[in-house]
């Protein structure tokens, strides 16, 4: 279940108000129940899995082309409140509110009812307590022909903001609530302008005020930004109505505000959520059709080269084969490393990566690094590789190096191969790469720097996601994992990364690593 739901309808955590729920599908089946939701049923013993709701909560029957509404998206959500349940004679009723909200399964895309039973009896004793009250102050008043003191407890006591204003907006009156709200004392806002905390030009109906209004309500729960004596912004809800006063076609206007700050955070919290969903699912989709467009280049030079063999193999010299025979291998190595590059960034995120710190002679490690590189690239790439401040010896007379630096070598090849790789893939064919590598201070600096096509600033920012993939890159193939992997192979070693780049101007990586660090920086 979504409990998310149950925040979003109450504002604050469902686990201090009685609460019960239902799970429903399209057809008013039961497909879940919370543990003592019986107890809030008119018949307990039909709320089971698989029977109908309406069996145990026969309140829905009439409502059942609301609730299909709901289902199909053209309803966010209804309710029923101050329903009443017998208990007995010898027991005082139970009253229940009833919340009925969609809950879509963003995996089949099928929606189901989320029925919100809660408890509001203490509630409903509270309103008729209120009425009562209320019943008998109106007898009391009427006898003694005294209302001003009855009124004045009531705004008193007020949680929410109360503001009496004249039609041109000049305040008469305000609670304790209002001026705890916006600072101000009682004195220091009666007889000043709304517009004083309620900037908005549209906050005063000055329009409706010229054509003389009924008594009555002009409008409920609308946002306004308020400021506090502080210059502060806070976000209110107000409603508004029309009062008359002794003065024969006078009237005043009655405002009620709540502060909904901690409204608007949640809903703040709740478009985060959903973009960061959205996100996901678009690099969802993006992954389909990386992978789609990277193993499909692949696999059509595999079936291509395969059907030259199959069909003119006797006519093609040993040299056509054998370039044949490297086409499948290329394209078959190819696909090996995207796939490798998944499962690698999958073990990472998910925290099972192995990390294993072991002696390392860096200086022969970064010149294999580069030698592989450059010949993978055909031999005809220029790496500049430049060290110092490295340690080289002295080796024991068992031949065991003494005092080298301790790293992963499979996470730091992950690194340099990563970097030197990008660095020629997106430099021109007769650009150099720089390589540098420096010892300072118990740590390594990495530092490569490319000549190529540079990355956009709105890239960099999320250079190192999942995926992603500069907007400059064209038709340079690549997955968009190469630097997600680097980053987190980084963070491992408990080091960090840098980079600086322009478009058009290169850019540099710079990594730098603990040259002792012999556990893992997981967090």
């Amino acid at each position: 279940m979504n409990y998310h739901v149950l925040d979003k309808i109450f504002n604050q955590p469902s686990i201090l108000r009685h609460i019960e729920y239902l799970i429903v599908d399209k057809n008013l089946q039961i497909l879940d129940i919370s543990e003592s939701v019986q107890r809030f049923a008119d018949s307990p013993t039909r709320v089971v899995k698989a029977n109908d709701v309406r069996e145990g909560f026969p309140e829905l029957i009439g409502y059942e082309d609301i609730l299909i509404s709901i289902i199909q998206g053209q309803q966010e959500a209804f309710q029923l409140k101050g329903v009443a349940r017998s208990l007995g004679q010898l027991s005082p009723p139970l009253y229940i509110d009833i919340y009925v909200v969609g809950d879509r399964d963003e995996k089949n895309y099928e929606t189901t009812l989320i029925i919100i039973i809660e408890d509001a009896t203490e509630r409903m004793v509270m309103e008729q307590s209120l009425v009562q009250r209320v019943n008998e102050a109106n007898l009391l008043l009427s006898a003694l022909a005294v209302s001003k003191d009855y009124i004045d407890k009531i705004i008193t006591s007020m949680a929410d903001a109360l503001l009496v204003t004249t039609k041109t907006g000049k305040i008469k009156r305000v609670n304790p609530a209002a001026s705890n709200l916006f600072g101000y004392s009682e004195s220091e806002l009666i007889n000043n302008h709304i517009s004083t905390i309620v900037p908005d030009e549209k906050f005063l109906p000055t329009a409706n005020h010229r054509n003389g209004l009924s008594t009555g309500e002009l409008f409920k729960n609308v946002d306004f930004v308020c400021k506090n004596i502080k210059g502060e912004e806070i976000p209110v809800a107000f409603s508004c109505s029309t009062i008359n006063t002794e003065i024969e076609d006078f009237q005043e206007f009655v405002y009620v505000g709540r502060d909904i700050t901690e409204r608007k955070k949640a809903e703040a919290e709740m478009r985060h959520a959903l973009a960061k969903e959205k996100e996901l699912n678009e690099l969802k989709s993006e992954f389909v059709s990386m992978v789609s467009h990277e193993f499909g280049n692949p696999l059509n030079t595999v079936i291509m080269s395969a059907e030259l063999l199959e069909h003119y193999g006797d006519q093609s010299t040993e040299e056509e084969k054998i370039e044949y025979l490297h086409h499948i291998r290329a394209a078959a190595k190819q696909m090996s490393q995207l796939l490798k590059d998944v499962l690698l960034i999958g073990r990472v995120e998910a925290g099972k990566i192995d990390f294993n710190p072991a002696p390392i002679d860096l200086i022969k490690f970064c010149t294999d690094v580069v030698k592989q590189i450059k010949f993978g690239a055909g031999g005809k790439r220029r790496i500049d590789f430049v060290h110092n401040g490295i340690f080289k010896g002295p080796i024991a007379s068992d031949d065991r190096p003494q005092d080298l630096p301790l790293m992963d070598e499979k996470l730091l090849q992950h690194i340099l191969t990563n970097l030197l790789s990008n660095a020629l893939k997106y430099s021109p064919q007769d650009g150099k790469v720089y390589f540098n590598l420096n010892c300072q201070n118990g740590e390594a600096i990495f530092q490569i720097k490319d000549e190529g096509i540079g990355i956009p600033s709105d890239d960099l920012k999320k250079l190192f996601e999942t995926f992603h993939r500069a907007k400059n890159v064209g038709k340079i193939p690549g997955t968009g994992l190469g630097l997600a992997i680097v980053k987190q192979s980084v963070d491992i070693h408990g080091g960090t990364i840098t980079v600086e780049s322009k478009v058009g101007m290169g850019t540099t990586f710079t990594v730098t690593i603990p040259l002792n660090n012999s556990q893992p920086n997981i967090d």
